[in-house]
């Protein structure tokens, strides 16, 4: 983790909740196993808590935490954060050692009085960095299978919360419902003041209708594509439709009015675009804070996009410090003339780990590390964190 000049001291509540198998042990066998679950909520310390096991089952409780997973394989690689061994009554603890930043997985051992013992599932989370006043985006990993996308939040120094994009959806999986709203609610956000669609693509727009479904959302920008489009993007309208949220039409030059301390211009589309690539609608959005930009880019395509901003715009106002390349790292996207003008200090992908396509492609990432400019990837990486306080930038 690049520590650089942004110190954050960020306690949260983690709750751990743990029951008991439903089968009893052979009390000359190993311990009913627990099953454990990992809820992160932002406050002031990191709250655990369990159901008791049978007391025939107790010895003690052993809650091991680890920056990898595979606890119960190799507990060498973990810490034993708390042990409980002379109370079974006690089911509460104070965890105050996670540290902000980091993605931790825990497990929970059961020993019963003949020292054998049994392993809890394991559940793991990142601790956010939180400082009220920074620019926190967090570039959510969009993995499940062969799926892939792009989802993004923006946390302002003001405090509101916007998502750009919500992934893919199918029947079995939801980008929005499995990894949007558990992120949200591991946050303590029960609301947005808005979200945008970048473009009409599944993968872009599919998680979105389960995020409108279960909070309230203030605004929602979108493209406004008037083109056939995927089902995803009409049934992503007609939650629109049915939620409270304005729905606000998005075109280039517009200035949204996102935080007092941001200034957040729209580089693309035209107005209402209706025909040709639905890649080159995306919306894209060029976020400042103080000395430090991010530049929100869709599915952007070098030709029909980057060039025509290229052309529209000086590179003073295209630069960026944080590049979210287009069209999750496809050759079709991110030429070196557009890299010349944004001239980032550092590169975001978005992109599924199964992904059919060979995203990101070699082209890409040639032309990034040629520049030696440090690449975070979802497909690698994934979750991934910039906090900024317009100054120095923080990355995990």
């Amino acid at each position: 983790m690049n520590t650089a000049r942004v110190m954050v001291l960020v306690t949260v509540f983690l709750i751990l909740a743990v029951s008991c198998g439903d089968s009893p042990s052979d009390y000359s066998g190993n311990p009913a196993p627990s099953v454990l679950t990992v809820q992160l909520h932002a406050d002031t310390a990191v709250y655990t808590s369990w159901t008791q096991c049978p007391n025939h089952d107790f010895n003690a409780y052993v809650l091991w935490r680890s920056q990898s997973p595979g606890i119960h394989e190799d507990p060498s690689q973990a810490r034993a954060v708390r042990i409980v061994s002379n109370d079974p009554l006690q089911n509460t603890w104070i965890d105050e050692t996670a540290e902000p930043g980091i993605h931790y997985w825990y497990a929970l051992e059961t020993r019963n009085e003949a020292l054998l013992s049994s392993w809890s599932n394991e559940a793991d989370l990142t601790v956010p960095v939180n400082e009220p006043g920074n620019l926190t985006v967090v570039f959510i990993d969009p993995s499940h299978g062969d799926l892939s996308g792009d989802a993004i939040l923006v946390r302002t120094p003001s405090g509101n919360n916007y998502l750009i994009d919500g992934g893919s959806w199918t029947p079995a999986w939801s980008c929005g419902e499995d990894r949007i709203l558990p992120l949200l609610d591991s946050l303590g956000i029960d609301r947005l003041e808005g979200m945008v669609a970048t473009h009409p693509h599944s993968d872009h727009v599919g998680g979105l209708s389960d995020v409108l479904d279960a909070m309230p959302v203030d605004r929602v920008w979108d493209c406004a594509w008037k083109g056939e489009a995927s089902g995803a993007y009409e049934y992503f309208l007609n939650s629109v439709e049915h939620s409270d949220a304005e729905y606000i039409p998005t075109y280039r030059d517009m200035i949204l009015d996102w935080d007092p301390e941001l200034t957040v211009k729209v580089l693309n589309p035209e107005k209402e675009p209706s025909s040709g690539n639905q890649n080159n609608a995306s919306i894209v959005i060029r976020v400042t804070f103080k000395s430090v930009s991010f530049l929100f880019t869709g599915d952007l395509e070098t030709d029909g996009g980057e060039d025509v901003i290229l052309n529209l715009y000086s590179p003073d106002e295209i630069q960026a410090t944080v590049l979210k390349v287009g069209h999750h790292g496809s050759y079709t996207s991110t030429s070196n003339s557009w890299l010349d003008a944004v001239d980032p200090s550092y590169a975001a992908i978005e992109v599924g780990s199964g992904n059919p396509y060979g995203h990101p492609h070699s082209e890409v990432i040639n032309r990034l590390d040629s520049r030696r400019i440090p690449t975070f990837r979802t497909d690698r990486d994934g979750t991934f964190v910039f906090t900024t306080d317009g100054y120095d930038i923080v990355t995990y």
